[in-house]
Order: C-alpha cells, then sequence, then structure tokens
C-alpha cells in the first residue's frame, strides 16, 4: 500500500485539473468525470438521508465527490478516507473553501473504519488492490442493510482492455521507453464480482464506461467515447468493449 500512496501523492497535484476541465483530450480524465457525475445522479435519485445517516467514500481523492453531494443538498454525514497523504490534504483544503459542514476526510484505510454506512462508495481503488476478493468483502461489511456499495473495477471481461495492454506492451518494447515504476492495477471479471456480492447483495445498476484505448491525448476519441456511451453503457456489447464498469449493488435485508 505504501507504492499506491506514493503513486497517488505524485497525482495529487493534477486531480483537481481533472474535474474543471470543460472539455478533455484525456480519454481516462473523462472516465473520472463521467464516473463522478453518473454516482452523484444516482445517489441524488435515492436522496431520503438524514443526518444521522452516513456515506464513506473509501479512496476519496480531493474529496470532490462528497463535496458535490453535500453541496447538491445531502444532509449525511460524510466521512472520505484516502491513503494518499496529499489528496487529503487538498480535500480538506477545498472542504475549508465550500464552508460545508458534516463532512471529514481522514488519511487511513478501509481497515480502520468502524461504523456501517448507509452508502459505501470506492471508486478508481479496486484495482489497485492484490486481494480484491478481500477488498470487497470488507467493503461490502461496511453497508448497512437496505444500503448500497457503488464501486468501480476495471472490466475483466473486455476484448478493448486486453488489446489496451497489448498495444502498450508494444509501444513501450519498440521505443525502448523506460516507464517510471508503478503500481500494477487488476481488472476483476463481472462472474468474480457476482460470487463474492451475490449472497447479501442485489445488483442494481451496472455501467459499461469508457470505450477507447486511452494511450494517447485525443478529443476525437473522447468524443467517440462520449457517443458510444449513449448506446452501449447498459448493452452486452458494452461488457466486451468498455475498459471499465460501476456496479451499483443494495444489501438486502432479506438475504
Amino acid at each position: 500500500m505504501n507504492e499506491i500512496s506514493k503513486l497517488f501523492d505524485q497525482r495529487s497535484s493534477k486531480y483537481k485539473d481533472i474535474y474543471e476541465l470543460s472539455s478533455s483530450k484525456n480519454l481516462l480524465h473523462q472516465e473520472k468525470v463521467l464516473r463522478a457525475a453518473l454516482v452523484k445522479k444516482f445517489i441524488m435519485q435515492i436522496s431520503s438521508f438524514k443526518e444521522e445517516d452516513m456515506i464513506i467514500d473509501v479512496g476519496c481523492g480531493i474529496g470532490n465527490v462528497l463535496l458535490n453531494l453535500k453541496a447538491d443538498g445531502i444532509k449525511s454525514k460524510m466521512y472520505g478516507l484516502d491513503i494518499s497523504k496529499n489528496m487529503i490534504d487538498i480535500a480538506n483544503k477545498n472542504l475549508d473553501i465550500s464552508g460545508l459542514k458534516d463532512i471529514y476526510f481522514i488519511n487511513d484505510s478501509i481497515k480502520n473504519v468502524l461504523k456501517p454506512a448507509n452508502i459505501v462508495l470506492s471508486l478508481g481503488v479496486l484495482g489497485y488492490q492484490k486481494e480484491q476478493k478481500d477488498f470487497l468483502k470488507n467493503l461490502a461489511n461496511l453497508v448497512k442493510q437496505d444500503g448500497y456499495l457503488i464501486f468501480t473495477t476495471a472490466n475483466g471481461d473486455s476484448l478493448l482492455r486486453r488489446l489496451r495492454i497489448i498495444i502498450s506492451k508494444f509501444y513501450g518494447f519498440f521505443k525502448k521507453k523506460i516507464k517510471n515504476k508503478r503500481a500494477e492495477f487488476f481488472p476483476i471479471k463481472n462472474f468474480q464480482v457476482m460470487n463474492i456480492l451475490n449472497s447479501e447483495f442485489e445488483i442494481k445498476k451496472k455501467y459499461y464506461i469508457t470505450f477507447g484505448l486511452g494511450l494517447f491525448s485525443s478529443s476525437t476519441e473522447c468524443l467517440i467515447d462520449r457517443f458510444l456511451f449513449k448506446f452501449l453503457n447498459n448493452c452486452k456489447i458494452g461488457k466486451y468493449f468498455s475498459l471499465s464498469v460501476i456496479y451499483i449493488f443494495k444489501k438486502s435485508s432479506k438475504k
């Protein structure tokens, strides 16, 4: 985890720019903006939260998701955790500027979370976990009965993701490009996710997102991605041609 925290400490200074760009040329930046918007939209639609309810964002980054929810009127207490101290420092600065209350950003890991929540978020975090099954179970244990678990994964069923990996390796080989040491990123297949969570949770929504390779900056690729998302985000074909998936599960009190 120390390797991952260092990685995101280095990336932290650029994260604010990602969410402020109105027209991105970077496909993976566009993905971050899209997933945050989709998650916010879903939570606002089911919003009946009281002040005593709780939302936890595991891997909250600079805190934009929770800050936007609070700014739009969600009254619940909110906790954002991230193992990157730099990310949390930026999140707390953003919180101070906003003047919003009942949001707490903490430099910590999921292992030290004791209180269950009505909504547990984890966007862009699962792929960095070598023990994905354990991480998902830990997230699931934080969810109250009839609460929601919302997370993103690298799409392990995607033919496009496999192609992206192959092209990236060939590009690095022919250019003799020495890449900086970085944390490994692991995809996960849909059946694995369902096997881990199906005993206690029911799937409510699933979005396939990011239809492109994202190896180089390209406004054209980003435009095509936005077009394809309209037709493939909830389609079986999207399972094989998207890089990422957003899962929304509800913890059933009947199971």
